[in-house]
């Protein structure tokens, strides 16, 4: 599976081929090439100081470098009615294509992205593939996922079979397999606390913690006990319980579960996938819904264990919809809205756009 997408595409280029006699010209007609660089100042926190028994004021404030994106990439991709066709490609557009079952164009689509990027100093890389080929009782589509700000990672192949409703209502249905390197829905640490102290875990890090009592220095009186907890070289790390859980152990808990995690292995479902597209277009008011259901999630590869079925009451259900909404007033007035929601596995994606324009 994990040639998946090149294999689809393969596929999809020789069924184009046996129409076309130009099979590159063809596919590559009408394609853009992009590469884009974007830089915002980063939201700062407000200024924080200590001060020092000797009485020297230090900053501080934690600052974060620039928010910045960089993106590259290839996309044939044919617009709807209600998409700017004239403007440039950087790399955040959220064509509607690639999310409905219905395209603006019969044929090969596609689109090859990746970016890299830093958001309040948290490095990140994304990339995306996307590929279809859409007849007017059919389609086949491959796709390639990884958005590290939501932390998904996947790959899926799908074929369905359409079926139009007048000129604005299709149907489809079909089967979508999926491959996946992460066990969702499974959290190590929790199973290791099920059974074991948290400060074992810490041990096991080599992390070791002295008990010490608390004395108040004007009255000595015994005010209880607590621990200091020290590193691997005996360096004080945390001077209490409550500041090593909330401060060292964070780390700890992240490097056992992203280890624990990586020893599970991939896994693969196979799944029934229906979808539903309404599409409407006027010049002053347009409607484009879509909505896509995945269910009867069969485990295909993997640990049985780490199946997400394991954590979820019943057979899941994923899915992806999204809707384009326009209305003009007149000459002057406009209402819009987008929507966009995903939830694969554990993982949930939200957009929502709301506006409003008059022209003066």
């Amino acid at each position: 599976m994990k040639n998946i997408i090149t294999v689809l595409l393969i596929i999809i280029v020789s069924i184009n081929a046996k129409a076309k006699d130009n099979i590159f010209k063809k596919t590559f007609k009408y394609a853009t090439i992009y590469g884009a660089y974007s830089q915002t100042n980063s939201i700062q926190a407000p200024q924080t100081f200590i001060v020092t028994q000797q009485n020297d004021l230090i900053e501080t404030t934690r600052k974060h470098p620039a928010d910045m994106m960089v993106t590259y990439g290839v996309r044939k991709l044919a617009f709807f009615q209600y998409e700017d066709r004239n403007k440039f490609y950087d790399g955040t557009e959220k064509n509607a294509s690639t999310k409905s079952n219905i395209g603006a164009y019969k044929g090969l689509e596609y689109l090859v992205e990746y970016s890299r990027g830093r958001q309040q100093s948290r490095e990140f890389n994304n990339q995306e593939i996307f590929v279809r080929y859409l007849s007017k009782f059919w389609l086949v589509k491959g796709e390639y996922k990884k958005n590290e700000l939501i932390d998904i990672d996947y790959k899926s192949a799908e074929a369905r079979l359409r079926l139009p409703i007048g000129k604005k209502l299709s149907l489809s249905a079909g089967a979508i397999y999926r491959t996946y390197e992460k066990a969702y829905g499974h959290n190590p640490i929790e199973k290791y606390l099920e059974e074991n102290a948290w400060w074992t875990l810490a041990y096991e890090f080599g992390h070791t913690d002295q008990l010490y009592q608390m004395i108040n220095p004007f009255t000595q009186e015994v005010m209880g006990y607590d621990y200091q907890w020290f590193n691997q070289q005996g360096n004080l790390i945390a001077a209490s319980d409550a500041d090593y859980r909330n401060g060292v152990f964070q780390n700890v808990v992240n490097i056992y579960n992203a280890e624990q995690l990586s020893m599970i292995g991939s896994f693969a479902d196979l799944a029934a996938v229906i979808g539903l597209d309404f599409y409407h277009y006027k010049k002053n008011f347009w409607l484009h819904i879509y909505g896509n259901i995945l269910t009867k999630q069969q485990l295909m590869q993997g640990d049985k264990r780490y199946s997400y079925n394991n954590f979820v009451d019943g057979d899941w259900i994923d899915y992806s919809a999204g809707s384009v909404f326009g209305f003009r007033i007149g000459k002057n007035l406009g209402v819009f809205s987008e929507v966009t929601l995903q939830r694969y596995w554990d993982r949930n994606l939200k957009e929502i756009k709301v506006g409003l324009n008059y022209k003066l």
